[in-house]
């Protein structure tokens, strides 16, 4: 008797989902009938390379971290690991006053490991180190049950100082939001599990550094971000290739999944409908929630939305841009002096020099912070202005750029906010409960990055197979 499955997901989680299972039909001759509906007409989700006038830039993330082996095994799986570029170590930096300094060497998400680059560094003052430092002596205290945020669990630990112009420009980078809204459950469990096994998270980092070492060569030092030779959507486009033609099916808007005997009738804004036997979705829980018009839980998806941000690139000749920093970039903490909407800016030029020609300099700039993105709506021209103009404050910018690349992604950055993991689990349950046989995976669920969308992905495909 024939079985046959059909599924139904987009972007980089549902292309990992998709080529997961074509693997597993491939390896056990199953018969599985699947497809990919994608909204638009590009795949790979916020994966956008852009190649202008010899230039190679993102619009969505510029790589994916060594540290967790999902994005790495897929790109060796697809035959890509001749084209990996390792990211320059070079030096990254924090404005504090007008000036640039450098993160402190030795530094895990910002809490200190080393002494002598955590005593010189001028972005704490002696009273904040001296708070810092008491986390060497504080008693133990296991954290509770419940979930608490990011902003309370380090300050409880090293003080305001450190958290304000250290841990939150690191961090809220990494995360959309504030860090004192942020989960620690949902983001960093690592730091929760280390704070109760741990008396100091000083001297846990410290040993969680050293063993990190030992396993890249003792005193070796390497870039822990990889990208390819042609920007990330080579790996969307191999992705791409190796399914099944046929399978993927771009234009395709979901605007409804009804119940339908043991399976569901999907229902697009083009009039088309077709049916699945399992679903998966790999879309904000807002989108999830509008398509499942009977979901218990549809109101609370639909009510939490997500941040905004928006990306703007500039080239320039090199000559018109005099650097106080030879580093991959830097960060600008809430409440700089002078600092109006800009979070954080790449020195493409110098973290991934093989994508800028010889003599021109890239500068990506991230805008847009909590309660303060309303820039994101404004228009490419103002968007550009603002950015040059505050760019100003910390580069000397001699000439106006050879061209600009805007980019919004309005509400399309998650919140993990406190309690995410339990709305998360609530959702999955009255999913399993009122819609059996579809599933949520992907960026606004477990994780953010690349590597946690690809293995929610597979995930996602097992646990359908096995179904």
């Amino acid at each position: 008797m024939k079985h046959e499955d059909r599924d139904h997901w987009r972007g980089i989680t549902g292309l990992a989902a998709l080529h997961e299972i074509e693997k597993q039909r491939r390896e056990r001759g199953r018969q599985i009938e699947v497809n990919l509906y994608e909204k638009g007409a590009a795949l790979g989700g916020k994966i956008r390379t852009v190649h202008r006038d010899g230039f190679t830039f993102e619009r969505g993330p510029d790589s994916f971290i060594t540290r967790k082996p999902e994005m790495l095994a897929l790109v060796e799986e697809l035959g890509l690991s001749d084209q990996l570029v390792k990211n320059h170590t070079g030096q990254a930096y924090i404005s504090s006053n007008g000036e640039f300094h450098p993160i402190p060497e030795g530094s895990v998400m910002g809490i200190p490991t080393k002494v002598a680059p955590f005593l010189r560094t001028p972005l704490l003052s002696k009273k904040g180190k001296m708070r810092t430092a008491a986390d060497l002596w504080l008693p133990a205290k296991k954290s509770k049950d419940t979930d608490e945020s990011l902003g309370l669990f380090f300050r409880r630990r090293f003080g305001d100082e450190l958290v304000d112009h250290l841990l939150e420009p690191l961090l809220s980078g990494l995360y959309a939001g504030d860090l004192n809204d942020l989960s620690l459950e949902s983001t960093f469990p690592q730091f929760r599990q280390m704070g109760n096994k741990h008396r100091s998270l000083i001297l846990a980092s410290r040993s969680m550094a050293k063993k990190r070492q030992q396993s890249t060569g003792a005193g070796q030092k390497t870039g822990l971000f990889r990208t390819v030779k042609g920007g990330l959507s080579v790996i969307v486009d191999e992705m791409e290739q190796a399914v099944s033609k046929g399978t993927i099916h771009r234009g395709k808007q979901l605007q409804q999944i009804i119940p339908e005997g043991k399976g569901y009738n999907l229902h697009f804004a083009d009039g088309m409908k077709t049916e699945a036997d399992k679903v998966i979705l790999t879309v904000p829980h807002q989108t999830a929630a509008n398509a499942l018009p009977s979901l218990s839980v549809r109101e609370e998806m639909k009510a939490l939305s997500g941040a905004s941000v928006a990306t703007v690139a500039l080239a320039f000749p090199s000559s018109s841009l005099k650097e106080p920093v030879n580093g991959t970039g830097f960060l600008i903490p809430k409440g700089e002096e002078g600092n109006g909407v800009i979070k954080a800016v790449t020195l493409v030029h110098h973290k991934w020099p093989h994508l800028v020609p010889d003599g021109s300099a890239l500068l990506r700039c991230f805008v847009g912070r909590p309660g303060n993105d309303t820039i994101v709506s404004d228009t490419d021209e103002n968007i550009v202005d603002e950015t040059l103009n505050e760019l100003r404050t910390f580069l000397d910018i001699r000439e106006n750029p050879l061209f600009t690349d805007v980019t919004r992604w309005k509400n399309a950055m998650p919140k993990y906010t406190i309690g995410h993991q339990s709305r998360v689990e609530s959702w999955e349950t009255a999913l399993a409960n009122e819609y059996p046989g579809v599933h949520v995976a992907g960026t606004f669920y477990r994780g953010v990055g690349l590597p946690d969308c690809v293995r929610q992905g597979r995930e996602v495909a097992n646990h359908v197979l096995s179904g």
